[in-house]
């Protein structure tokens, strides 16, 4: 079974945001995705794009997605990647999709001379595994998010 991975166009956009939207249901986190499909296509295609986005693909049909941004870091003062959203539907998995999405992230950091970062639930233990299989350091931290709404 041959996985491909390619850089998302304009046309890719609802499948993509569809992956997205699937994720976000996998993690019980609809409600927090407040983004439209219009307002995600424009953020990703627009005149200045917010972020890049990677479509993983067997035998042409779309199975995985990878959501990335180049950021400034300002520790190391330089840009890094930042992968935001990586989702490989349930009927995918086992196949490499995953690692394949990781690995053309993984690419496009060493292209840049620029590490990768990205952020995981502590829970999940087979994703750690196959990201520390695959080379990248763990760090248990946790998050803070600050919603608008709860600031007083």
């Amino acid at each position: 079974m041959t996985v491909s991975v390619r850089t998302a166009t304009r046309e890719d956009a609802a499948v993509a945001y569809e992956l997205v939207h699937a994720l976000a249901k996998h993690e019980n986190s609809l409600p927090y995705l407040q983004i439209t499909e219009a307002a995600f296509t424009q953020a990703a295609f627009g005149d200045n794009p917010a972020f890049n986005i990677l479509l993983a693909e067997v035998h042409g049909k779309p199975v995985g997605v990878a959501t990335y941004l180049n950021r400034f870091h300002i520790w190391s003062g330089a840009t890094i990647i930042e992968l935001d959203d990586l989702f490989v539907r349930v009927e995918a998995r086992g196949l490499g999709v995953g690692t394949k999405l990781l690995k053309a992230i993984g690419i496009l950091g060493k292209e840049m001379n620029a590490p990768v970062k990205w952020q995981v639930n502590a829970g999940n233990e087979d994703a750690i595994r196959l990201y520390k299989s695959l080379g990248a350091d763990y760090a248990k931290r946790g998050i803070c998010f600050w919603r608008p709404e709860n600031i007083e």
